[in-house]
Formats: C-alpha cells, sequence, structure tokens
C-alpha cells in the first residue's frame, strides 16, 4: 500500500524541474498549444451549439419548451455557450491575441465557461434522462487538451463541481440517483484532476527531454565545427610544411651547385644535431628547429661570390671579411620564409664561439642562444 501510494505521489509530483532559464520558453509554447486547441474546439463548439439552438427552436415550435423546464433550461445553456465563446474570443483575441496575456485570458474565459455550461446541461439532463454524461465528458476533454498547472485546474474544477452538484441536488428527484451522481461525479473529477496533472507532468518531461537533446546536438555541432576547423589547420600546416621543406631543398641545392665544398655538408651537420638532440632530450618542436637550421645554416654563402667562395688559396682579409657576412646573408634571406622565422637567431650566430672569438657580433657564454651553441 505504501509502494502504491508513493509511486502515484511520484507521477502526480514528479521531482521534474525545468531550469530556471527554460521557464519563459516553457510557459510560452505552453500557452500556445493551449490556445490553439482550445480555439479550434471553440470553433466546432460554436458550430455544434448553433446546430442545438437550431434543434431547440424546432422543440420550441413544438410546444416542448412551454411543457417541460427541463427543455428550457437545455435552451438556455446552448444559449450561454455561444455566448461564452464569443466572450472567451472577445476576452482573449481583442485584447493581444498574439500575446501570451491575451491567448492565456482566452483559454482561462473558455475552459471556466465551457466547464460551466456543462454543468446546466446535466443539470437540465435530470429533467429529462437524468444522466451526468455531458459534464463527465467536458472534465475529462479539458483535463486531456490543455496542459494546466495544478492550481489552475483545482479552481476551475472545484468551481464547476459546486455547481454542478448543486444543480443535480435542486433538479434531480430520486435519493438513489442522486447518491450515484454524487460518487461518480466526485470520483470521475478527481481522476480528471489527476490525468491533467499527470498530462502536464508528462509534458514537462518531454520540453526537458528536448531541451536536452537539442543541447547534445548543439555541442555535436559545435564539437564537429572545432574537428572541421583542426582538420582545416591540420590540412594548411601539412600544406605549409610540404613547401617549407620543397624551399628548404631547393636552397640547399642551389647551394651546392655555387659551392662545391658544401656538397653533403649540410646534411651531415643535420644528422649530427639531431644525435645531439636526442641525447639532450630536447622537444619535438626543438629538433625541428635544429634540423631545418643545421639544413639552412650556410644559406647565406648564395651572397657570396663565386671566386671567394670557391678560391683553392687562402683568402685575403677582405675576402675573409666578406665570407664572415654570410650568417648575417643567410639570415636575412631565411627572414623572408614564414616557417623560417624560428630559426633566424640559430642561422645567424651558428659561428658564435663560447668565448667570443666567433662572428658576426663576438657573442659568448649564455648570450649565445642555446640551439645555435649546437649547430
Amino acid at each position: 500500500m505504501e509502494n502504491m501510494l508513493s509511486t502515484l505521489i511520484n507521477i502526480v509530483f514528479p521531482k521534474t524541474n525545468i531550469p530556471e532559464d527554460q521557464k519563459k520558453q516553457f510557459n510560452s509554447e505552453l500557452i500556445d498549444t493551449n490556445f490553439i486547441r482550445s480555439r479550434n474546439l471553440s470553433i466546432l463548439l460554436l458550430f455544434v451549439m448553433t446546430v442545438l439552438l437550431l434543434t431547440d427552436y424546432l422543440n420550441y415550435n413544438k410546444g416542448l419548451l412551454e411543457g417541460d423546464f427541463g427543455y428550457r433550461l437545455l435552451f438556455y445553456s446552448h444559449l450561454f455557450h455561444v455566448i461564452a465563446i464569443l466572450l472567451a474570443f472577445f476576452f482573449g483575441i481583442s485584447f493581444n491575441s498574439h500575446k501570451s496575456g491575451g491567448k492565456q485570458r482566452f483559454v482561462t474565459v473558455f475552459s471556466y465557461l465551457t466547464l460551466i455550461c456543462s454543468t446546466i446541461v446535466s443539470t437540465a439532463d435530470q429533467y429529462m434522462n437524468g444522466q451526468i454524461t455531458v459534464f463527465v465528458l467536458v472534465s475529462f476533454l479539458f483535463a486531456i487538451l490543455n496542459y494546466q498547472k495544478l492550481i489552475f485546474n483545482m479552481v476551475m474544477y472545484t468551481i464547476s463541481y459546486a455547481i454542478f452538484i448543486i444543480g443535480i441536488t435542486y433538479a434531480q428527484t430520486n435519493p438513489n440517483i442522486l447518491r450515484g451522481h454524487y460518487i461518480n461525479g466526485t470520483v470521475l473529477v478527481i481522476l480528471a484532476v489527476f490525468l491533467s496533472r499527470i498530462l502536464y507532468n508528462a509534458k514537462v518531461k518531454d520540453f526537458i527531454s528536448s531541451k536536452t537533446i537539442e543541447h547534445q546536438n548543439n555541442e555535436l555541432e559545435k564539437t564537429n565545427q572545432e574537428l572541421s576547423i583542426a582538420n582545416g589547420n591540420l590540412s594548411e600546416s601539412l600544406l605549409a610544411l610540404d613547401e617549407s621543406q620543397n624551399i628548404i631543398f631547393t636552397l640547399t641545392l642551389t647551394l651546392e651547385s655555387k659551392d662545391t665544398n658544401t656538397h653533403g655538408h649540410s646534411e651531415r651537420v643535420a644528422k649530427y644535431v639531431m644525435a645531439i638532440a636526442k641525447y639532450l632530450g630536447l622537444d619535438n618542436k626543438d629538433r625541428v628547429n635544429l634540423w631545418r637550421a643545421a639544413i639552412l645554416h650556410d644559406i647565406g654563402k648564395i651572397g657570396i661570390p663565386d671566386a671567394i667562395l670557391n678560391k683553392p688559396s687562402s683568402l685575403t682579409e677582405d675576402e675573409w671579411s666578406i665570407m664572415k657576412s654570410h650568417p648575417e646573408r643567410g639570415a636575412e634571406i631565411c627572414s623572408k620564409l614564414k616557417f623560417a622565422r624560428e630559426i633566424l637567431p640559430i642561422i645567424k650566430y651558428h659561428h658564435e664561439h663560447y668565448d667570443g672569438s666567433g662572428y658576426p657580433e663576438g657573442l659568448k657564454d649564455e648570450s649565445i642562444p642555446f640551439l645555435a651553441r649546437i649547430i
């Protein structure tokens, strides 16, 4: 019994709550749904009530309205329902129906007055066939039709139920039938309230689920976009790497064709520095920069005259001065290459000595860039 009660409480009062930042959207969607359903139902009922009024007119011609209070009350209920629908349109649609306030007013007026009309019809039925079918059907219709909060339904059903009890008590003279109506009407109204609450909670869960899925889809789309950008960047990097490799080998071949003494020198230096880098445990970035600098470290010799570069005898002081300019020339040449910007200090200072006897600036000790010291 306790488990059943606990299950019932969880169904009627679930712990699922809408996040604060989504409540406005949920309420707006709820009002729109209720408005569309109520508007469509009101148009249908307006047509039905018009037909019933024509039927009442035929009954009037037959003298039934004058001789039977039940028929008169039924006519009044049909007429009241038409007026109620028109009032709902007036209070709702006439005052900014495109806004949530106007839509909610329409739903409220239409729901309350339609339920009240159903109590009048069931009261009239007590004079003719003793049924409460219309009140029960309309109660369940609105429980299914509209997604309303508990307080809204409690007030609406309480008012209509009170009018229903008063009406059938006054109209029904058979105590046994009346007692059955009390029991059936009470139970069915309670069930209608519970059904409305369950459907409202299902709507809340559906909204939360849809938002969760929407959020996950957005995150997935964002991730896909990031992956797409990353793939694009990777493709660009690979193209740039291929281009840089081609430039490096082109410059190296150009230098070797100009200076026969340099043939294979750059590759040997690259091999040595890679071994040193591995021994020192340098990271991949430093190894790449070292390899590039080793291949290009003498590229400045392209600007040295062939007569000096390939002179078999010793160089004069002036010629040696020109020869010593090749590190700076190499750095200047490579400064135009985007991929080589990080290795410019290595190229420029690869002839500096730890004791300061090197060139072009006579740097010494720690003032010489670390990777340049390896070259």
